[in-house]
Parts: C-alpha cells; structure tokens; sequence
C-alpha cells in the first residue's frame, strides 16, 4: 500500500518488510520490524518470530489491510493506511483481553536508510513525544498513541550486538534516549485489557526533515487521529467504487483479484510514472539484487491494463516518464530506477533489448484506443516516431538485428521480440494515421517479419531463436496468435496451443519455456498460463479459457497477490509477489473473458 511517494510491503502478520520512500521502489528504508507482548509474566514475539499466535489477513472492501491475530489471552487486530497526500502511515491497532489486567505491547524497528546500515542516528524527542530515525535528509518519526510507556534507542549488528528487542524479552525496556551507527529502536506501550475492543494507534510519519515530521504529527493532533484515518479510508473507499466490478456471476476468488490486481498496479506506479515490477525486495538476499526497477515491457504491459480500466491518468503518467528516459538513438536502456536514473544491468552495451522498445508504441496505441486522448498522443508522437525508426534502422538485409530476449537469458532474436517489433511498428503506422502524418512504410516492414515467422513455424512451432535449431516450446510463442499475426483457428496456430499445452502443462499452470530452471524446474509461470488463456479466448475457447484464469485467481494470496510463478511441485511461490506483470495480464485476460474478446485483445492486424 501507499501513495506513489511512500509506500510499504508487509507479510502475512503484518509486520513491515519493506518501506520505499520517496519513491515507489526507492529507497528500501526498512531492515526488520517485529511486534511482541508481555502477559501474566511471559513475554512473546509476534510470528514468523515465535509460533505462538494464529493470524489471518485481509483487504477490506475500502482497501485498509486488516490483519488479527489470537494470543493466549490477548486478541490483537491491525487496520493499515496511507494517507493518500500526506506520507503518513497509520496503523490502528485494536485489542482486547479475556479477562481485565494489563498488557505490554512492544514494537521493535530497524531501519535501512538509503539501504545501508549504517551511519544512523535515533533519538527521543520530548518535543514530539516520539522516536526519529534519521540519515542523509531522510527523517522517520515513530510516535504511539497512547504514548510510549518506554523506549529504547540502541545498536545491532556492530560490538556483537542482536538489537534492542532482545532488551524487550524480560518485559521491560531500559531506557535510552539516542544511539548511532547501526541505529534501531524498541517501543513499549502498556495497555489495560477489558474483554471490550479498545483501540490505539502506531504511526510512522517520512519525510525530509525534522521539522517536516514533526509537522505531519501536529497536523494529526489538530485533526485527530480517528478522524485522519477515516480521511484516509474515505478516500481509498471512494478509489475502489470508481473501479470496474465484475459480474457477480463470476466466481468471489476473480472478483477480488481482479480489484487487488488494479490495487496492486496503482500501489507500482510512481508519482513520476515510472512503473516498478515488484516491491517484494526479499530476492536481493539471494541474489544480490531485487525487481524494484522500471522494466518498459513489464512497464508496458500495466499501461494497457490501466487503460482497459480507464485510469488513464495513471497511464499517460507512465508514457511521459517513458518519453522523458528515452534515449537520443530511439531505444530504451534495460530497466530504470524509479527517479529516472539507469538500473543495474548484467546485458553488455548498448543494453538493449528490441522488444521494450517496441512495447511503447503499442502502449501508447492502447491508452489512446480507451482513452480518446488525441492531445496526449499527439504530445507522444515523438516517442513513438523515435521507437519505429529505431526498430526499423535495427534491420539489415531484411533481417532483424539480434538482442536479449524477453525472459534476458539468450542474445539473438527470439520470436517473441519479432513479433513484438511486428506490432510495434504496426501500433506506431495507427497513431500516424489517427495525427495525420505520412505513412512512412512502418506497416510494410511489419509485414516483411510477420512473413518471416509465420515461414518459420514447422510441425506447428517456430524456433524460439530464428536461425537456430531451438524448436523448445516457449509460452511467449503464444504473441504469435495473441498480437493477431497467426491464426488461431489455422493448422499452425491450432497445432502451436496443442503443442504448448501437452509440452508446458504443470497441472493446469503454464511453465515459460522447455528446460526453465529459474527458481525451479518448469515452473508454472502467472503470464504464461494467462497468455494461454487469451490465445484461447482469440479462437472462441472461452470455456477452455477460464480454467486457466481461475486457476491463476486461486495461486494468490489472502490479500489478492499474485506471485510471479509457483513452484511445479507445491504451487507455493517461488520468487516475488506480487509481480505486476502477473496482475496487469490478468486484468487484461478477464476483461477479454468478460467482454468476448472485446476488451482486453491486443491483435491489430
């Protein structure tokens, strides 16, 4: 959740994983955050810390997550906000007893400024009655109502150091009003349990500067806090009524991972328009790295769904950043931070991979398709002219140069990038015509490649790398029927879905391609079984369609999340979640379901 400025990732009981601030997937600000209580003389961390507490989490209709919690003697109920101006988080925190007493409620914070350890200061401050982690102009204010019955400000990692929740284990907090380095803090509120919900509040305020917080807090105490919160979900509220809703015909799982998925795209995109493809940054213990990047295919992709939806302005925002990034050549380098700077990269220069810059000119074709923005468009036709001539100069002797596919494993061109540029080209030849600019041969040259993979196909399947004996049947293949350029109803595209269907099939999931060993052997990817689906729903399978939609909805979360794929032999996800590739195309593979093709199909031609 959050509001294109701060945003946060939490797990299943609600502790925060990850907090970016101030962009969508920029800067990863948070180390650990654990809760714990202190009951009749026994102290006890909140899970995945401890097992002592069942938990179950959900979205409300109006888009706060509520998560609860069961301990021996205490019930515990969080409700999660973000404002949607104000870079406050707001955490209701809602508890009960089974009988009169007291209670100690305990939250530990270890911050990751600007993603380093250390460096960090954090303080009390009697001013604010609050703790304030900072570095490098970044300022956190942790302020409880009601207010701290103790504090600790201390070190972890450095001297042998665990952290200061390790002070909290005895039920007591020694007191300790600064500490730098590798800074954290623990917080203790004691509570007086009745058997009647009582409620208090956690709130985590970013900004730049002391005086900044600290003015988001008196802006909250002239308000109220019961009063902001409900600010806050009156908006979300109001967010998700101006949504599409699905027929109640369809089955409760679609229906509300179809809202999460349109939740999930809004909480990507950055106030600049960068699009990130995934806020789950756990992947970086692994492999040193995270999906917090701006990918224009992935990126691409969102587009569409947005404006399938009509949040245009989520869209368009999106393709000014892209216009703004482009290169003087015409292309796209790899994948961008959220700010606009380049992100790391393992392809060697130029960086370029033809199919993300051909993904613009359809993006840009489909947000004017929904939206009837010519002004827009005709702002965006620089950015779209620079893509096709970039495409069309990558050509010699007919042929397309190679470049790094879409799943960025192999260098050559891949069947899929061809039959993106194919549609690029084709998308940028309609925005010409819709200005009125002379045609520029853009639709021929589509035409010479679409020529070139339909002659390729033998036995009902392209190579995956033209030019090459790779016949391994690979999911994107599917482009071919989807961007209209094979027929479904052909021998070649009939023979294409049986072919992909019997060789790729785990259960009723879709893997990338033949021998995928990405996180796991062949396992089945959320794109891929949807791009299934939508071949399917191209020939008017619409029954043979659903299957694999709804076996998509019921590989999500509680919360609606949808990984990017699950592992072949459990159906757990195995990399991130949410992936907002994953949730863009099933927006697009259900308004194509629900609309019998009228909504949702990307074929052109």
């Amino acid at each position: 959740m959050g509001n294109s400025t701060l945003t946060f990732v939490f797990d299943r009981y609600g502790n925060i994983l990850h907090l970016y601030f101030p962009h969508v997937g920029m800067w990863q600000h948070m180390s650990q955050f654990r809760a714990g209580s202190f009951l009749n003389g026994k102290f006890s961390w909140f899970p995945p810390h401890s097992d002592h507490a069942h938990s179950e989490q959900s979205y409300t209709e109006e888009l706060v997550l509520k998560t609860n919690m069961e301990l021996e003697g205490l019930s515990l109920e969080y409700s999660d906000i973000v404002h949607p101006q104000r870079n406050v988080f707001i955490r209701r925190f809602s508890y009960r007893g089974g009988s009169q007493g007291t209670a100690k409620l305990f939250f530990y914070n270890r911050l990751n400024i600007n993603e380093t350890y250390y460096g960090e200061t954090v303080f009390y401050d009697p001013d604010n009655h609050s703790l304030v982690h900072f570095k490098n102009g970044y300022f956190f204010l942790i302020h409880c109502v009601p207010d701290f019955s103790n504090y600790a400000c201390g070190e972890h990692t450095v001297h042998g150091l665990l952290g200061t929740f390790v002070d909290a284990e005895d039920g007591s907090l020694r007191r300790s009003e600064v500490s730098h380095g590798s800074a954290d803090s623990t917080i203790e509120l004691e509570l007086r349990l009745e058997t009647e919900w009582k409620s208090g509040y956690y709130v985590l305020i970013a900004g730049r500067s002391l005086d900044e917080v600290s003015s988001e807090l008196s802006y909250l105490y002239s308000k109220d806090f019961a009063k902001v919160f409900e600010e806050s979900r009156a908006y979300w509220s109001s967010w998700a009524k101006h949504r599409p809703r699905l027929d109640s015909g369809l089955p409760q799982k679609i229906r509300s991972v179809y809202m999460s998925s349109m939740y999930v795209l809004e909480n990507s995109t950055d106030a600049e328009g960068a699009v990130i493809a995934s806020l789950d940054s756990m992947s970086a213990r692994f492999s040193g790295d995270s999906y917090a990047y701006c990918w224009w295919r992935d990126a691409a992709y969102a587009t569409i769904a947005f404006s399938e939806v009509g949040m245009w302005s989520s869209a368009l925002r999106f393709l000014k950043f892209a216009a703004r990034n482009q290169t003087p050549q015409g292309y796209f380098y790899h994948r961008h931070r959220a700010d606009g700077s380049w992100g790391s990269t393992w392809h060697r220069k130029p960086f370029i991979q033809l199919d993300q810059t051909a993904a613009m000119p359809l993006a840009v074709y489909a947000y004017y398709k929904y939206s009837s923005d010519v002004a827009s468009l005709l702002q965006l036709w620089p950015m779209v002219r620079n893509s096709a001539n970039f495409l069309v100069s990558s050509m010699a002797d007919g042929k397309l140069a190679p470049s790094y596919d879409l799943w960025e494993e192999s260098f050559g061109v891949h069947v899929y990038t061809l039959a993106s540029v194919c549609q690029g080209l084709f998308s940028a030849e309609r925005i010409g015509d819709a200005l009125g600019k002379d045609r520029r041969g853009w639709s021929e040259t589509a035409r010479i490649l679409q020529k070139q993979l339909l002659a390729d196909i033998k036995d009902g399947l392209p190579a995956r790398l033209l030019g090459t004996d790779d016949r391994r049947v690979d999911s994107s293949m599917l482009f071919l029927i989807n961007f209209g350029l094979l027929s479904p109803t052909s021998a070649e595209g009939r023979a294409l879905v049986a072919n992909l269907e019997r060789k790729l099939s785990k259960g009723a999931g879709i893997a990338r391609y033949e021998g995928d060993t990405y996180w796991g052997f062949e396992n089945p990817w959320m794109i891929s079984t949807l791009w299934l689906a939508q071949a399917l729903m191209a020939g008017g399978r619409f029954v043979d369609a659903y299957k694999y939609i709804e076996w998509v909805s019921q590989r999500a979360t509680s919360t609606g999340l949808l990984p990017e794929q699950v592992s072949s032999e459990n159906y757990r996800s195995a990399s991130v979640t949410p992936l907002t590739w994953s949730h863009a195309t099933f927006i697009s593979a259900v308004n194509e379901f629900t609309t019998e093709g009228k909504v949702g199909s990307l074929a052109l031609v």
